[in-house]
């Protein structure tokens, strides 16, 4: 079955499950280490002890990650200096032996330490009751988590359960004024960079929510669209695959063809991308829109089997911008098609009723007329440390761009340490999203 509307990176899966299983997990204590362990491994004592074996190193890579990333988004988004300081925070230990190991104790930003009490014990009570809960954040006292926080919530964590369930409005309600908005704007911006992240489950995603963005608003504009419905279509183009993160990077970059169970999770991803973006009203129509990208005229596509006149102009250019853009791309099971193969694609599906002509026509003529980015003039990354960057931003890994540029793994590992060091991160996600907000790596 074809992913080519669809794609993601078994690596990243592997962190993701190394991450979940130790979620909750005091890392000094055994039998929540081998708890975790058995969660994402089952029981047999060789697959254990591999696991165990790599996660350290898998953990520590995922979350310096995520934590540097978080500060890059922040910063993108306008988010004050105590938001970023807090999120590289977010990983590290009271007791001083958390990720990436900076500080601890005191030196913890006052909102980290409330925001780890507060996810543990959203964890745990997916399996404990109340009392089980309030004994693990006491376990967890002075070790992982703040004492004096960590207790307090202990000795009243099921009025603060009970809290949870009263929902994201409730909370957002709650926030001290004046509310921070983003203006008009800026509404781009911050759909860029949930495309951004959404683009990150796998190195074959790069920068494609902004190529389907570009492609799709441009198509719209020679096929006579309002500037509203222009607008509306480059944001849903941003965010369309935002519901990607829900389904798992072995799925999206599997080699061979998908199973049953698989291929029903794929389905799933513009329902995931319309439920994230619903939770905020001032999406709604962007959500409407941005989950429609794999419908298709005669009723065939998913997620809801739309058809007819429930399948508008505004998402057949959407579903055929994603179609063109995503056939250019290379995955895991098929290599990227030329140009003239994904416009053989295009009027296939014109041929058998499942895209209209006009959308297919107007997304042919606009990929051949979208701008050219200006050339580079300040970048801090010599050409070949750019290159090597695209590369293993490509997915390749260290010996593999070395055979492309004809130079020793060892080299290439020296370009990408000169590359953090200029970055000021320490992970290739991270080096990635930095690189590209400065327009350094294009999309």
């Amino acid at each position: 079955m074809h992913r080519d509307r669809v794609g993601d990176g078994a690596a990243l899966g592997d962190e993701l499950a190394v991450s979940a299983a130790f979620a909750t997990a005091d890392a000094r204590d055994l039998r929540d280490v081998l708890r975790g362990t058995v969660a994402a491994v089952g029981a047999r004592p060789d697959r254990v002890l591999s696991f165990l074996a790599r996660a350290p190193a898998v953990i520590r890579e995922h979350e310096v990650a995520s934590c540097e990333v978080a500060q890059a988004v922040a910063g993108r988004l306008g988010m004050p200096a105590s938001v970023t300081d807090a999120l590289g925070q977010v990983f590290e230990r009271w007791d001083g032996r958390g990720h990436p190991g900076r500080c601890g104790g005191a030196g913890l930003h006052p909102a980290v330490r409330v925001w780890q009490v507060a996810h543990v014990a959203d964890l745990l009570s997916r399996e404990d009751d109340v009392p089980g809960v309030a004994a693990g954040l006491q376990r967890r006292a002075g070790r992982s988590l703040d004492p004096d926080v960590a207790r307090a919530a202990a000795s009243a964590v099921g009025t603060l359960l009970a809290a949870e369930t009263e929902g994201l409005a409730a909370l957002l309600a709650a926030e001290p004024l004046p509310h921070r908005t983003v203006a008009d704007d800026r509404i781009d911006d911050v759909l860029a960079v949930f495309g951004l992240l959404a683009d990150l489950k796998s190195p074959a995603f790069l920068g494609h929510s902004g190529r389907v963005a570009g492609l799709a608003s441009a198509a719209a504009r020679l096929a006579g669209l309002p500037e509203t419905e222009v607008v509306a279509l480059r944001r849903a183009g941003l965010v369309h695959d935002v519901g990607r993160v829900a389904v798992s990077s072995r799925v999206w970059d599997k080699r061979g063809s998908l199973g049953d169970t698989e291929w029903e999770q794929v389905r799933l991803h513009p329902y995931y991308t319309s439920r994230a973006l619903a939770r905020v009203p001032a999406l709604s129509g962007v959500a409407e829109l941005a989950c429609a990208h794999h419908e298709r005229c005669d009723g065939s596509g998913y997620h809801r089997g739309l058809g007819g006149p429930a399948f508008g102009t505004a998402a057949a250019l959407l579903a055929a911008a994603d179609t063109y853009v995503a056939a250019g791309e290379p995955r895991a099971h098929r290599a990227a098609h030329d140009d003239a193969a994904r416009s053989a694609l295009l009027r296939a599906d014109v041929a058998a009723g499942r895209l209209p002509a006009v959308a297919v026509d107007a997304v042919l003529a606009a990929s051949g007329q979208l701008p050219v980015p200006p050339p580079v003039r300040d970048c801090a990354l010599t050409p070949r440390e750019l290159e090597v960057l695209e590369l293993v931003a490509g997915g390749l890994t260290n010996a593999a761009a070395g055979r492309r540029l004809g130079i020793s793994a060892k080299t290439v590992n020296a370009h990408l340490e000169h590359v953090y060091a200029k970055l000021a991160v320490s992970t290739r996600a991270s080096a990635v999203v930095q690189a590209m907000q400065r327009g350094w790596l294009t999309p």
